[in-house]
């Protein structure tokens, strides 16, 4: 929240229009010692309050598998939050391997797929 309050001076705008974390929270390397804290809910927050700040008209995740954006959609839904996208690897080569899987799955929650690699 602290680094997107002079996001909007920078950019010369009111608001951000999409504001999207990029990449869950799945780089736990302590995790085969049994250490791990996976901060995505932390993420959420903090997309939350630049959203209900009017920091960011939107808010978007990036490359979230059908779960994780069913998980992210239903924790900002509670905070009265849209989640507007979720940009993944989307492609005719790799489509197959799982992208269609999450495209259904935000068209099922109303959530806009930006493809990236396209």
């Amino acid at each position: 929240v602290a680094a997107s309050r002079a996001s909007p001076a920078r950019l010369g705008v009111e608001s951000i229009d999409l504001y999207q974390i990029h990449w869950p929270d799945i780089i736990q390397p302590l995790k085969p010692f049994g250490i791990q804290e996976c901060k995505d809910e932390v993420y959420w927050e903090g997309l939350a309050r630049c959203y209900e700040l009017g920091l960011a008209r939107n808010v978007g995740v990036s490359n979230y598998g059908p779960a994780l954006v069913a998980r992210a959609h239903a924790w900002l839904a509670a905070r009265g939050v849209p989640l507007a996208s979720n940009q993944i690897n989307f492609s005719l080569l790799y489509r197959k391997q799982g992208a269609l899987a999450t495209v259904e799955r935000c068209a099922e929650l109303g959530v806009k797929v930006l493809g990236y690699f396209p």
